[in-house]
């Protein structure tokens, strides 16, 4: 449980080597490069002949293809297994991907597509055409609304053309052709569909078409091959499905190419960071400092032995050095969480570990119903075991198994079985008791604060700021601990024999906050005003410890909203047979609306408290997470061998 530990490396490999090399590190996976690596002398950043935009072109066509297959799936209805296709990763080596990228012919395939679907050009001399089926979202009802249709056949001035045509563009399902500039008027013929023919309508005649026939404009046999073109699409769409379906078998392999060219595209963007001699490219980067054999193995394999290669532990206190966290199974499903805060500098602790007992305790407390836990857990234990999924996916549903457990735990504890459907005898009633959630809510919160300052206190030993534990950590928790003694005289007297050790204990740490806290100022004036301002913050802990008090409100909400369902449910199944029915979909719809409202509650409000009142205390964050040198994956996850 901690931030892995980094090792920087530069490296001089020849030219001619550089491919392999970088072919080799992506197998790796476990190697990040720097991106702002300067020019030296006679080593100047590389300049490649890569082919971005056909790279790109190609991603993009694999994507629509493998959405269109995934769209006929859809409309043919969930097949058994097909359900989850969308979340389910494919998992292989990258030495598998490669064998099958090189086995098979993407432009083939890919050209298979065109022939099947309407990629292919179409003509009419003298004329510019606008098909609307060029556009991914042209529906196939759309294209058979617009068979039959009589063409709308007239001259407009020129000056009106662009305009006209930009307008009728604009309406987006509408099927026209135009000769431009023919004797200071342009030809037009449009074939709109029923539902924009007012439209076009209206625009012919804002810009002063007049209508002719296409015997008049000589034109018949351009308008028949139109015609023809609208046909023959229509044929292609009508059939779409069979002949996708037969392109269906290479969707694999479309997959494989498309993970393959991502990390192509990777790998050259990488290489224009690099800098390079006539004969040597240069390398500078970071690896885990428990991999550095296996680093310096891969790479003596990958150039032959020429290389020239030095390792070095990153500094401390460099913000640039890339953060990795190792946690363990249950902190690790909670690393989103840090994530989406900021990661940790490498010079702070990673606060993950620590964190991760008292969000799944919060999250618990908030949502507190044994019903909704068994149901989370039971749902993310199927989905965690049954589907590959991504890792982002994959952490997140191991989160809320996790939280599944409070918030049983704490069901229990309020006795709340789908709000009080099943009677569950509470250890304490939220619904009555409330005051003793309150007060029980905020004790955890002080329990978190002093955690917080606890772990302050840590880093400061472990830096060997060992005074400064005295300063920012010793001083508050005394100026704190007599606070609180002193404010549980108006509730209750059970600490009252200790009222004036306490009193003692807080001014102390007040004295102490003074006159330690403003030891970044200058002059003695500044000191003293800067740590009467620290001692000012005693009220950013009121705030802090009165903000747990959500721990108990959120609760008590979305125990009142279950309940509110389960009245109803019970006034309907008096209503008979059909009262009953009403009254099981009243059930599940309602406590399907709670648990989702409630528990988006309960990890939105665990997170604040976690990042506001908790981190506040110690972290400050900044870093950058490590980037390993391989594309995230999309459709195939890539296992190390």
């Amino acid at each position: 449980m901690a931030i892995v530990k980094m090792s920087e490396f530069e490296m001089l490999v020849r030219n001619d080597q550089l491919d392999h090399l970088l072919v080799s590190l992506q197998r790796y996976g476990n190697v990040m490069f720097d991106q702002k690596v300067e020019e030296i002398g006679n080593f100047k950043h590389i300049t490649r002949s890569f082919d971005r935009e056909s790279n790109t072109a190609k991603q993009e066509h694999i994507q629509s293809i493998l959405k269109r297959l995934s769209s006929i799936k859809k409309q043919e209805g969930p097949k058994k297994g097909q359900m989850f296709d969308k979340l389910n990763l494919q998992t292989m080596t990258y030495d598998e991907m490669e064998s099958i990228v090189k086995e098979t012919d993407l432009d083939s395939i890919l050209n298979m597509y065109a022939e099947f679907y309407e990629s292919e050009s179409h003509f009419v001399e003298s004329f510019k055409m606008h098909m609307p089926w060029e556009v991914e979202t042209f529906t196939s009802d759309a294209l058979l609304s617009l068979d039959g249709v009589r063409p709308i056949i007239g001259k407009v001035p020129s000056k009106y053309t662009h305009r006209l045509v930009h307008e009728l563009e604009g309406l987006e399902d509408v099927y026209f052709m135009y000769q431009p500039d023919t004797m200071d008027e342009s030809i037009f013929v449009i074939i709109p569909t029923p539902k924009r023919r007012e439209n076009v309508e209206v625009l012919i005649e804002k810009y002063e078409m007049e209508s002719r026939s296409s015997v008049s404009l000589h034109i018949e046999d351009k308008v028949v091959m139109m015609r023809y073109f609208l046909s023959q699409m229509i044929d292609k769409r009508l059939n779409i499905g069979d002949r996708l379906s037969r392109i269906g078998l290479y969707q694999e392999i479309l997959k494989a190419h498309y993970e393959s060219l991502r990390n192509e595209a990777l790998r050259e963007s990488m290489c224009e960071n690099f800098i390079a001699s006539e004969h040597v490219t240069y390398l500078k980067g970071w690896i885990m400092t428990d991999q550095v054999a296996e680093f310096s193995s891969i790479v003596n394999e990958a150039t032959d032995g020429v290389f020239d290669l030095e390792i070095i532990a990153a500094p401390l206190h460099s913000p640039d050095i890339p953060i990795k966290l190792k946690n363990n199974r249950f902190a690790r499903a909670f690393e989103p969480i840090t994530n989406m805060y900021s990661q940790p500098r490498y010079d702070e602790l990673d606060p993950t570990p620590i964190f991760a007992p008292f969000y799944a305790f919060f999250f618990g407390m908030m949502l507190a119903d044994v019903g909704y836990g068994l149901i989370m857990g039971v749902v993310m234990f199927a989905a965690l075991k049954l589907l590959n999924l991504k890792p982002s996916t994959r952490d997140m549903l191991r989160l809320l198994l996790y939280v599944s457990v409070p918030t049983m735990f704490w069901g229990i504890i309020y006795g709340s079985f789908f709000g009080g459907m099943i009677p569950l005898t509470p250890i304490i009633d939220i619904n009555n008791q409330f005051n003793h959630v309150l007060v029980m809510a905020l004790g955890f919160g002080i329990i978190h604060l002093f955690v917080g300052l606890g772990v302050k206190g840590y880093i400061y030993f472990r830096d060997y700021k060992k005074r400064y534990i005295i300063y920012d950590v010793l001083f508050w928790y005394m100026t704190l601990i007599g606070i609180i003694v002193l404010v549980s005289q108006m509730f209750t007297d059970f600490l009252s024999p200790y009222a004036s050790s306490a009193t003692i204990i807080m001014i102390i740490g007040m004295v102490g906050i003074v006159l330690t806290n403003g030891r970044e100022a200058k002059t003695v004036f500044g000191k003293g005003a800067s740590g009467l301002y620290s001692l000012y913050g005693i009220t950013n802990y009121i705030g802090d410890v009165v903000s747990y008090s959500r721990l108990m409100a959120l609760g008590l909400a979305g125990a009142s909203i279950g309940v509110a369902f389960n009245m109803m449910v019970s006034m309907a199944a008096e209503m008979g047979t059909l009262g009953v029915i009403f009254g099981a979909v009243v059930f599940i719809f309602g406590h399907t609306f709670n648990l989702l409202i409630s528990g988006l509650s309960s990890y939105v409000h665990a997170a604040r408290l976690t990042y506001v009142e908790f981190f506040g205390k110690f972290f400050v964050g900044g870093g950058r997470a490590f980037e390993p040198f391989i594309a995230a994956p999309t459709y195939i996850e890539l296992e190390r061998e």
